[in-house]
C-alpha cells in the first residue's frame, strides 16, 4: 500500500483527465482534478500534494508555472509533465526546472504508475533520511546533555572532595598541634597552658566530629537510605528543647531567641528528630549571621490544617541577591563582604533542605543585604494513618 496517495492531475482536456483520474483512483490514490493551471495552482496552495501531473501546455498558464509554484511550496513534490506536443527542448526545460519525469500523451498507465511508484519510494526515503537525522540530532544532543552533566558531577565530586579535605585538615591539624606541644618533653607547658590547650583539642574533636556527622547525613539522604520515622509530638515542646540546647551559642554574641506558635499549633505528626535538626541548623546559621546583640525569632503557624508553616527570622547582615541560588548548595558558603570570615562548613542549609524535601515540603529565602534574612519552610503534616 501506498505511504502517500495525495495526487493533482491538471489538463485542459476532458477526456484525458477523466481516464488520468479513473485509472489513479483505480490504483488506490486520492486523486483531485483541475482543469485550468491557476485552479491547480490555488489547490497547491490550500493542500500539500505528493505527486502533482500538468499538461506542460494549459489555456491560462504554462505547466512549468505550476511546476515551479509546487516546488516552492514543498521541494518533495514529484511533479510529472504530460504533453502531446513533444521536443528535446521542452522535455528539456521541464527537467531543469526540476520536473521528477516527462511523458507524452497518451500516457501509457503502465509507464506512469511506474514513475508513481518510484516517486514515492523516493520521497519516503527522504522522508526516513529526515528522521533519522533528527534522531541522530536529538541523539547527539542527548548525549551533550548527558556529558555535560556528567562533568558537572565530575567537578562538584572534585570540588566536594577539594572543600572537604580541607575542612577535615583544620581542625585535625589543631588537635595534632597542640598535643604534640602538651606531649613535648624538650618544652613542658604550664597547667594553665596544658588546660587551655586541652580545651582547644576538645573544640576542634567536636567540630570534626560534627563535620562527620554532617557529611554521613548528606550521604544516607543522597543514597536514599534516610528515611521517616513520624510520631506524635508537641512542637511548642521541642522548640523549648531547641531554644535550651543553642542559648549557650547565643549567648556568646548576647542574641535573643524568640518562638511564637501560631493559633491552633499544637501537637503535629512528624519526624521529630529531623524536625530537631533542621530547626537546629536554621538557628545556628541565623545566629553566625547575625551580629552581637541580634534578635532571632521562630514563628511557626498552620498555613492550612495539615500544612505547617515556619520561619526563622534575624536581623543580621542578609545574604545578596545572586548568592541566594546557591546557598543550599553543599559547602554553599558566601562572603558579605571582604571583611567577612568564612564561617561553618557550608553544609547546615543543605542538610535542612534535604530534610524538609523528606518530608514532602519546600524551603526558600528571603533576604537583602544588611537587613536580615528570612528562611521559610512549609511541611504537609502526616497523620496516624499515614495519609
Amino acid at each position: 500500500m501506498s505511504l502517500v496517495t495525495n495526487i493533482l492531475v491538471t489538463d485542459d482536456e476532458p477526456a484525458t483527465l477523466e481516464t488520468l483520474s479513473a485509472a489513479l483512483e483505480e490504483m488506490g490514490y486520492r486523486v483531485t482534478t483541475a482543469v485550468k493551471g491557476q485552479e491547480a495552482l490555488a489547490l497547491i496552495r490550500r493542500q500539500p500534494f505528493n505527486i502533482v501531473i500538468a499538461d506542460i501546455k494549459l489555456p491560462d498558464i504554462s505547466g512549468l508555472k505550476i511546476l515551479e509554484i509546487a516546488r516552492e511550496l514543498n521541494p518533495e513534490t514529484a511533479v510529472i509533465m504530460i504533453t502531446g506536443h513533444a521536443s528535446i527542448e521542452t522535455a528539456v526545460e521541464a527537467i531543469n526546472e526540476g520536473a521528477y519525469a516527462y511523458i507524452l500523451k497518451p500516457v501509457a498507465m503502465s509507464e506512469l504508475e511506474t514513475i508513481i511508484n518510484n516517486a514515492l519510494r523516493e520521497q519516503r526515503l527522504l522522508i526516513e533520511n529526515r528522521e533519522l537525522v533528527e534522531r541522530l540530532r536529538q541523539s547527539n544532543k542527548r548525549l551533550e546533555e548527558v556529558n555535560m552533566a556528567l562533568e558537572q558531577v565530575s567537578q562538584a565530586k572534585s570540588d566536594f572532595m577539594a572543600k572537604m579535605s580541607h575542612e577535615l585538615r583544620t581542625p585535625l591539624n589543631s588537635i595534632i598541634g597542640f598535643s604534640e606541644v602538651i606531649l613535648s618533653k624538650a618544652s613542658p607547658v604550664d597547667q594553665a597552658t596544658h588546660d587551655e590547650f586541652l580545651n582547644y583539642i576538645h573544640v576542634s574533636a567536636k567540630h570534626l566530629l560534627h563535620l562527620i556527622n554532617s557529611i554521613l547525613d548528606l550521604s544516607k539522604i543522597e543514597s536514599g537510605k534516610m528515611s521517616l520515622e513520624p510520631s506524635e509530638f508537641d512542637l511548642a515542646v521541642l522548640l523549648e528543647d531547641v531554644k535550651i540546647t543553642v542559648l549557650p551559642m547565643l549567648a556568646t554574641k548576647k542574641q535573643t531567641l524568640q518562638i511564637e506558635m501560631g493559633e491552633g499549633v499544637s501537637s503535629i505528626f512528624a519526624d521529630e528528630a529531623k524536625m530537631r535538626q533542621i530547626f537546629l541548623n536554621l538557628i545556628s546559621n541565623a545566629h553566625k549571621f547575625t551580629l552581637t546583640e541580634g534578635k532571632i525569632r521562630v514563628i511557626c503557624q498552620l498555613e492550612t490544617p495539615h500544612v505547617l508553616h515556619c520561619s526563622v527570622i534575624d536581623n543580621g547582615i542578609g545574604i545578596s541577591p545572586q548568592d541566594q541560588q546557591r546557598i543550599f548548595e553543599e559547602f554553599g558558603q558566601v562572603k558579605t563582604s571582604p571583611n567577612t570570615r568564612r564561617q561553618g562548613v557550608g553544609l547546615g542549609l543543605s542538610i535542612a533542605k534535604r530534610l524538609v524535601e523528606l518530608h514532602g515540603g519546600k524551603i526558600w529565602v528571603l533576604s537583602e543585604l544588611g537587613h536580615g534574612s528570612t528562611f521559610t519552610f512549609s511541611i504537609p503534616l502526616a497523620t496516624k494513618g499515614g495519609a
